[in-house]
């Protein structure tokens, strides 16, 4: 089997994902870049049929023009937008696009989320949500590539004051996040970031709303 410990490292992070309310049943997809060639992803339909009870056999091998050479299923609708953010930052080698179901609220309100945890201050004072275009489109696809070259640059510029991770996201509107970084398990990492953040936020507002503040 080609890449049978990095595709099962995707089958236990993603399984991790859904137990842990990072994903759901409607979807979301992980990719990684296993060489200048290769890819590997995980197929279609396999969080509302399988509910990510998968096994290496589950995840694809495919190439550059996306022909499965190995795996069972059939690629994702989504793997455009994955192959803009590949082709538009070369430090990124793995991808995870998810539905989490604290950061889907500022995904469906249509807003930037702030960063109140430490954990994310590096990435600056907010998670941008980015404008809505339809799901699996080449508008969406499109859009994210555009982003990614964008803040990829200004994010280069940063390195030097960063922890040791490269890693960043947005919200794509109405639907998720997708994130971008240089393997898998620091693609996961980034999301239980995220996903924390916006669990904090989101119940920091109600005690201000009972006159509590943000001490700095």
């Amino acid at each position: 089997m080609l890449y049978e410990s990095e595709r099962r490292d995707m089958c236990t992070i993603v399984k991790s994902m859904y137990d842990r309310w990072l994903t759901n049943a409607a979807g979301g997809n992980l990719s990684c870049k296993v060489n200048e060639n290769h890819y590997i992803m995980t197929g279609s339909g396999l969080s509302a049929e399988r509910l990510w009870n998968i096994g290496p056999e589950d995840i694809l091998v495919v190439d550059e023009d996306l022909n499965v050479i190995e795996g069972n299923g059939k690629a994702t609708r989504e793997i455009n937008m994955h192959m803009e953010m590949y082709r538009n930052d070369n430090k990124v080698k793995a991808i995870i696009h998810a539905h989490p179901k604290d950061l889907m609220v500022y995904s469906c309100m249509g807003i930037d989320m702030p960063i109140v945890s430490e954990a994310l201050e590096f990435l600056g004072e907010s998670i941008p949500c980015l404008p809505y275009r339809m799901a699996t489109t080449k508008e969406l696809a499109e859009l994210v590539g555009k982003w990614t070259a964008e803040f990829s640059r200004e994010f280069a510029k940063k390195e030097f004051e960063m922890e040791d991770i490269y890693a960043y996201g947005a919200l794509l509107r109405r639907h998720g996040i997708i994130i971008g970084s240089e393997d898998l398990f620091s693609a996961n990492q980034m999301l239980e970031r995220l996903e924390t953040n916006a669990y904090v936020h989101i119940h920091a507002a109600s005690l201000e709303n009972r006159g509590y503040k943000y001490n700095r």
